[in-house]
């Protein structure tokens, strides 16, 4: 256990617990024995990734007398390897978000909530199997790109990686062509209506003939 009066504070970021956690969460941590961790809660261990130790939180999703199993609200499988109580640095008793505390699912509400965001993913990936061929006809068609106009705001970088291109829908950036590089990056469903860039061109998809 962490000897503090107040507990610990950590910034989430990255994604891997999206529909629970937001970038910019300040999560309060509480140090507990390791007996009165449950399923369903949210916790916070060290691991090693690319060999620097770092802070990750994910759910419970069983506790064995050798160590909890632990998964990502936003994936669809368990981590790999147990979580044992010495690299556990304790669990979330509360998310600030943008001046405004809650408290978070943990136990019972904790596995129900990560049992609907496990169940859509589900979902989501057998759509994306079952739609990918009626999908790879409409990008090679260019049907989509008849009837649906976005407005593209082109934004024009120079990074040390040489000149970047961005493609704006609104505030998202929906598409990005490292010009030196030659490579395309464009997100669904804009990639039905963006093409990519000729391959040995510097020139703009949307530039006209």
């Amino acid at each position: 256990m962490i000897p503090q009066n107040e507990p610990p504070k950590l910034f989430y970021r990255g994604s891997s617990m999206k529909g629970t956690f937001k970038p910019g969460d300040r999560l309060a941590i509480e140090a507990i024995p390791f007996s009165r961790i449950r399923k369903g809660d949210l916790i916070v261990f060290r691991r090693k990734i690319k060999g620097k130790t770092e802070f990750v939180v994910h759910r419970v999703g069983d506790v064995t007398p050798d160590g909890l199993l632990t998964r990502a609200d936003n994936s669809r499988f368990n981590d790999q390897g147990m979580v044992t109580k010495e690299i556990i640095t304790g669990r979330v008793v509360s998310v600030d978000r943008n001046g405004t505390a809650f408290p978070p699912r943990n136990g019972i509400p904790g596995r129900l909530h990560a049992l609907r965001l496990h169940t859509r993913l589900r979902i989501l990936h057998f759509l994306k199997r079952f739609l990918r061929v009626p999908y790879r006809f409409l990008k090679k068609s260019r049907i989509v790109a008849k009837i649906w106009h976005p407005k593209i705001k082109i934004a024009h970088f120079q990074t040390p990686e040489g000149p970047v291109i961005k493609y704006v829908h609104g505030e998202r950036v929906v598409a990005t062509y490292w010009t030196e590089q030659k490579k395309w990056l464009c997100q669904s469903p804009y990639n039905l209506v963006l093409p990519p860039p000729p391959q040995f061109s510097t020139r703009d998809p949307l530039q006209k003939n």
